[in-house]
């Protein structure tokens, strides 16, 4: 926005924004503006994410600028002014607009806006993709989606701005909530957008480890030791991973949890270690297993 006193400074203003891949559309603002049915001014302002004035000290004191001003914060919609002036004074009740009197600082700042507002749009996108898969937007119903592996909600949850250690009512992480129900495309979706692979439910202090080896889903329990996943933390009844693919007599979890450095000699509450409760069950390919530590 600029008077026509300003244009040319504001046409080189577009020119360096667009250089530096923002779009721009320019709007002069002569006597006649008053004159303009609000309606087209709104139209012509239609889709603008920010607003930039390119002005000079008159312009400051004039009545299209005053208009821009309450119409920008009507609109809770950035504004920013330019000016070749670099001893431009702001009246107090419009200090907290930005203002630029140097052209790179300019476009910096609209690349960074950029950023964040494409950001944000992203967000909304997202969550609106949601709601129209009739899917409401809080904590727990993320959770059923992990549940029900719906891995394609899961991501739009992700992308609305949900983190991936998101717990449900109960305080079980969502990735152990994945593994519980044996969705390794929603372990994987999570882990990708960060989520801690060793994270332990209040429920029962199981890591998504341990609820692999719980469910002796062998593929995603060697997935989540590939990835980093600790074989040595404990629930909260003392057991490992380790532990639990003992009780469940599965050899070939006991073998991968043993190549990947889990210990067998971890106690848990009852003073029992892997290798004793071993000794106990009597699993031929087991005892062989634990034999070939020494």
């Amino acid at each position: 926005m600029a008077s026509p006193r300003n244009a040319s400074v504001a046409r080189t203003a577009m020119v360096h924004l667009e250089s530096a891949g923002h779009d721009t559309v320019g709007l002069k603002f002569s006597d006649r503006w008053r004159v303009e049915r609000r309606a087209r001014i709104d139209a012509m302002m239609a889709g603008a994410t920010h607003i930039l004035c390119v002005v000079d000290e008159s312009d400051t004191e004039s009545t299209w600028f005053a208009y821009m001003i309450g119409f920008t914060r009507g609109k809770e919609m950035p504004l920013a002014l330019y000016s070749l002036n670099p001893e431009l004074a702001l009246a107090p009740w419009i200090e907290e607009v930005r203002l630029f009197v140097d052209l790179d600082a300019l476009v910096a700042y609209y690349s960074s806006e950029s950023l964040e507002w494409t950001s944000k749009e992203d967000r909304r996108m997202a969550k609106a993709a949601l709601l129209e898969r009739g899917v409401s937007w809080h904590g727990e119903s993320l959770a059923q989606c992990v549940r029900d592996g719906d891995a394609e909600s899961v991501k739009l949850f992700i992308a609305s701005g949900f983190p991936p250690d998101v717990r449900d009512k109960a305080g079980v992480p969502i990735l152990c909530l994945a593994a519980r129900f044996k969705h390794r495309n929603v372990v994987e979706l999570l882990l990708e957008s960060g989520a801690d692979i060793n994270a332990q439910s209040d429920d029962r202090g199981y890591s998504p480890l341990m609820d692999a080896a719980q469910q002796g889903d062998e593929g995603l329990l060697e997935y989540l030791l590939e990835h980093g996943s600790n074989p040595d933390l404990q629930s909260k009844d003392g057991q490992t991973a380790l532990v639990l693919a003992v009780g469940r007599s599965d050899a070939p979890a006991v073998a991968r949890l043993l190549e990947h450095g889990a210990s067998p000699d971890i106690a848990d509450k009852l003073g029992l270690t892997a290798r004793k409760y071993a000794k106990l069950f009597h699993n031929p390919q087991i005892d062989t297993a634990f034999d070939n530590l020494g």
